[in-house]
C-alpha cells in the first residue's frame, strides 16, 4: 500500500511553490509514494501572523495524507498545519525556506514568534526537518535530532541552441521586491548593457526590456541567450535563477547572501559581491560576464535523480 503525501505552502507563486510541484513531479509515477497534488489552501491574510488557514479545509487535507510535508516559517499557517498533523497522527516532514531573522521583514517579532511558538512544536512534532542550506541546517541541528541537507534541482530543457549575447544581463524575479535587490542593477550606466527584467513589478529604467508571463521555454532561451544573470538578493535561501542559469552555461553574480554557493565551491561561472556594496558589484561585472560554467559538474551536484532517491527514502522511512 503506498503513502500519499500532502505538500503545504503558502498559497502564492514563488520559490516555495516551485518546490513542492517539483517533489510533485518527482513522485506522481511511484509505486509506493502517492503525492497528492498541489493545491491552495484557502488563506486569510493577517498582517500580524502573516497567513492562516481555514481550519475546516486544512482539517480536511490532511486527513488525506499520511504524510504531512509542511512548507513555511514565520507564518501562524505553518503552526496550524503542524499541529493538526500531529493531532491526526500524521508523519510529518518541515521544510522551513529559512533565512536568518535579521533579513525578516519583521526581526523581532518573527524571531519571538518562532522561538516562542514554533520551534517547540518543530522539536516535539516534527519526525524530520530537511534543510536547503548549510545555514539552515546548522540552525535547525541546535534543537532537532533529525535533519537533512538536500539541495534543490533542475532539469534543463531542450531548446533549439541560441548564441550568446555578449552585453546582454538577466535579472529574474519581482523587480518591485526589496529583497531581490534590483535597485544594484540600477547603478549600471545606461546603454552600457542589454538588460532583461523577468518578473511584475514597476521597473525604474526605461532602458530595460521587461518579460511578464513568459513561458518556460521563453524563459530557458533568455537564459541561454544572456551573458550573465545577476541575482543581487539580500537573502536567498537558495536562488533557483542562480542554479537554472548556470545549467544552461551562463555565469551568476550573486550577493554573498545567495546560499547555493554552498554547493559551489570550486566550481566555475560565478562570483560573489557584497550585498549593498554597489562598489564592488559594479567591480565584479564585467570579470564575471561572459566566464566559462562548469555545467556538467552544475547539473551533477543538482541531478534529479541522486536527489529524488533521497528524498524517497526520507518519506519511506520515516
Amino acid at each position: 500500500m503506498s503513502k500519499s503525501i500532502l505538500y503545504i505552502r503558502e498559497n502564492l507563486k514563488g520559490g516555495t511553490d516551485n518546490y513542492c510541484k517539483a517533489l510533485y513531479h518527482l513522485f506522481k509515477d511511484d509505486n509506493e509514494l502517492c503525492p497528492l497534488p498541489v493545491t491552495d489552501i484557502q488563506a486569510i491574510r493577517s498582517r500580524l501572523f502573516h497567513y492562516y488557514y481555514r481550519n475546516d479545509e486544512l482539517k480536511a487535507a490532511i486527513r488525506e495524507a499520511d504524510i504531512v510535508h509542511i512548507n513555511g516559517y514565520t507564518a501562524l499557517g505553518s503552526v496550524q498545519a503542524m499541529r493538526l498533523a500531529h493531532q491526526m497522527n500524521k508523519r510529518i516532514v518541515y521544510t522551513a525556506h529559512w533565512h536568518p531573522f535579521r533579513c525578516l521583514r519583521h526581526p523581532v517579532l518573527g524571531e519571538l514568534f518562532f522561538r516562542l511558538v514554533f520551534q517547540p512544536m518543530i522539536k516535539r512534532y516534527a519526525n524530520v526537518v530537511t534543510a536547503i542550506n548549510q545555514e539552515d541546517y546548522q540552525f535547525f541541528s541546535s534543537f532537532h535530532h533529525h535533519v537533512v541537507q538536500i539541495p534543490h534541482w533542475y532539469q534543463p530543457l531542450s531548446i533549439q541552441p541560441v548564441a550568446k549575447k555578449p552585453d546582454m544581463i538577466l535579472f529574474v524575479g519581482r523587480t518591485d521586491d526589496p529583497v531581490k535587490g534590483i535597485e544594484h542593477l540600477y547603478q549600471l550606466p545606461e546603454g552600457q548593457y542589454e538588460v532583461h527584467c523577468v518578473g511584475k513589478g514597476n521597473v525604474a529604467r526605461k532602458d530595460f526590456h521587461q518579460h511578464i508571463g513568459i513561458s518556460d521555454a521563453e524563459l530557458a532561451r533568455l537564459y541561454a541567450e544572456a551573458s550573465l544573470v545577476v541575482v543581487p538578493s539580500k537573502y536567498e535561501a537558495f536562488s533557483y535563477a542562480a542554479l537554472e542559469a548556470m545549467s544552461y552555461g551562463t555565469p551568476v553574480l550573486m550577493s554573498e547572501r545567495v546560499r547555493i554557493a554552498d554547493y559551489l565551491q570550486g566550481i566555475k561561472g560565478y562570483q560573489l559581491f557584497r550585498y549593498g556594496d554597489m562598489h564592488d558589484f559594479l567591480t565584479k561585472l564585467p570579470q564575471t560576464i561572459g566566464s566559462v560554467v562548469d555545467s556538467d559538474k552544475v547539473r551533477q551536484i543538482f541531478n534529479p535523480a541522486t536527489i529524488r532517491h533521497r528524498y524517497r527514502s526520507l518519506y519511506l522511512n520515516i
